[in-house]
């Protein structure tokens, strides 16, 4: 943490680099879009390239404008639960409890439950470790019944009125839950996402790659979200919802189905859907802070990336009945975004297969297009990130080409076809 810096300086310095980031960004798409159009690319295809641009820029305005309302820090201290699901964690999960041991809030008010989940490694050895040094309650299951139900469990002893879900491989900074807890001054806020960094992010490529992936996507896709007072995905790694708001949508979550299916992952994604269905708000605060481990290699990446694409496609068609409800912008964006999804392994297939084929089409324009969107968000993730920045080397985010286009003409697809497979975990 960065200390006797001052903050009207930082936001200062922040607003003029997001202008001057989104100004020549603008530029570039802007260029690079009407480049495109003197070639032979199909003016269907153009249009895509055009709605992928405007997200983009969209996502990097509401950064930069997202200020919600927040009560003073450490004004509201109410009851909290906080619930730790793990499955074949080991000694990681005493690691997240450990963390939890240090946060800054008073102990008599702080409840902490961990569910074993029918683990068959020594998870449940480090979990009775965990009531035996911190004093924590301990949930240990027989047989393993799924991330939603684990947490289910704990919520029939929740009493609190704020509840905190933490992922097992995850670790909150002290002042999370105080700055977390700002965001409900409004009655009208059900939930809240906190900011997830990579913890590991200096181990391998792919975690340097995944370390800016996260810090982009929490920053510009949960602002503007956000801003609507309309998160789409409360992550799992660290999340606050209203206990009496949460507690009556046990059952439903629980069993929910697709395809005759029930639901066993996309859990966050699922408990929010239905908080946005029932017309609650949702908003990201970005000070309430939490590391987790990412996948160190690319078989672990893939596995873990094949079933958060089955979750989001599986609960955006859940969210096509009620999402027009939510406010202009972020039902606007949440249509576009699944739309370009959903298009993506076509387009790509156009640019990179097709068109070269049947329109003379040069597919090199089309991944330097890819490259100045990846070079913008490197940029805004060195422009805005305090340490690790300087532990990932400023070019680790270009790796993201190839992956991305192996991801959109392979593993989408793949995950279209194969919604109803579902496993617990990644690792």
């Amino acid at each position: 943490m960065v200390t006797g810096y001052n903050e009207s300086e930082k936001s200062l310095s922040s607003s003029q680099l997001a202008f001057w980031m989104l100004f020549v960004g603008i530029a570039f798409l802007m260029i690079y879009v009407r480049a495109m159009s003197s070639l032979n690319a199909h003016p269907i295809f153009l249009v895509y390239v055009w709605a992928v641009a405007v997200t983009i820029i969209f996502r990097y305005v509401f950064y930069a404008i997202y200020d919600p309302p927040l009560s003073e820090l450490g004004k509201y201290q109410p009851s909290v639960m906080i619930i730790i699901p793990a499955k074949n964690e080991s000694s990681v999960v005493y690691e997240t409890a450990r963390a939890i041991n240090e946060l800054e809030y008073p102990r008599e008010k702080l409840q902490v439950v961990m569910v074993n989940d029918g683990s068959n490694d020594d998870t449940g050895y480090w979990m009775e470790k965990c009531v035996k040094d911190f004093d924590y309650h301990v949930i240990h299951l027989e047989d393993n019944l799924g991330k939603r139900r684990a947490i289910a469990r704990a919520m029939e002893i929740n009493n609190s009125v704020i509840t905190v879900l933490v992922d097992s491989d995850s670790a909150l900074e002290k002042s999370s839950i105080l700055e977390g807890l700002r965001g409900f001054i409004s009655p009208k806020v059900a939930a809240i996402c906190g900011h997830t960094d990579v913890d590991n992010a200096a181990s391998t490529w792919l975690t340097r790659m995944q370390a800016q992936q996260y810090f982009i996507a929490f920053k510009t896709f949960k602002s503007l979200e956000g801003f609507f007072s309309s998160v789409i995905c409360c992550s799992g790694a660290f999340s606050m919802y209203r206990t009496d708001v949460i507690k009556p949508l046990m059952e439903e979550w629980t069993t929910q189905k697709f395809l005759g299916t029930v639901r066993t992952f996309g859990d966050d994604r699922g408990l929010t859907n239905l908080l946005l269905r029932d017309g609650h708000d949702i908003i990201y605060l970005p000070e309430a802070k939490a590391r987790t481990i990412v996948p160190r290699t690319f078989g672990v990446y893939v596995r873990q990336q094949l079933r958060w694409r089955r979750s989001f496609l599986m609960e955006s068609i859940s969210a096509l009945g009620h999402m027009w409800k939510r406010p202009i912008g972020a039902s606007l964006m949440f249509y576009i975004v699944l739309f370009l999804t959903m298009a993506s392994p076509f387009v790509v297939s156009y640019f990179l297969i097709v068109g070269p084929i049947f329109d003379d089409f040069n597919p090199l324009v089309y991944i330097f297009g890819l490259t100045l969107i990846i070079l913008l968000h490197q940029v805004f993730y060195w422009a805005f990130q305090l340490p690790p920045a300087d532990k990932v080397g400023f070019f680790s985010l270009l790796p993201m080409l190839p992956v991305w286009i192996f991801f959109t003409l392979l593993l989408l697809p793949w995950a279209m076809v194969t919604l109803t497979d579902s496993s617990w975990g990644t690792r």
